[in-house]
């Protein structure tokens, strides 16, 4: 009696230590897709950063250009405006 008792009690936890096994291999795999899905998400996240980088870079850039020309413009407009006033100052006299 005793011995049939425990070989059914054997036979009851023999699918369950399968069952918790294979549990586990599910949620390994699960770790593993997450895992995956957690990298490939910074992986775009990081592609992002970079081109907003890059188009802030490009930017800057053209703003940069913008201002060197509207200064040497600047300094012509002065220039021509220096050698107006001496002609007129010059014209004068």
């Amino acid at each position: 009696m005793r011995r049939r008792l425990a070989v059914m009690l054997m036979v009851a936890l023999v699918p369950m230590s399968g069952a918790v096994a294979c549990g586990q291999a599910i949620e390994d795999r699960a770790r593993e897709e997450v895992d995956k899905q957690v990298e490939k998400g910074k992986q775009r996240v990081n592609d992002e950063l970079q081109k907003g980088q890059k188009k802030l870079e490009e930017g800057a850039s053209q703003v940069q250009k913008r201002v060197e020309g509207g200064a040497k413009d600047a300094k012509k407009q002065a220039e021509q405006v220096g050698q107006d006033a001496k002609k007129a100052a010059g014209g004068g006299q």
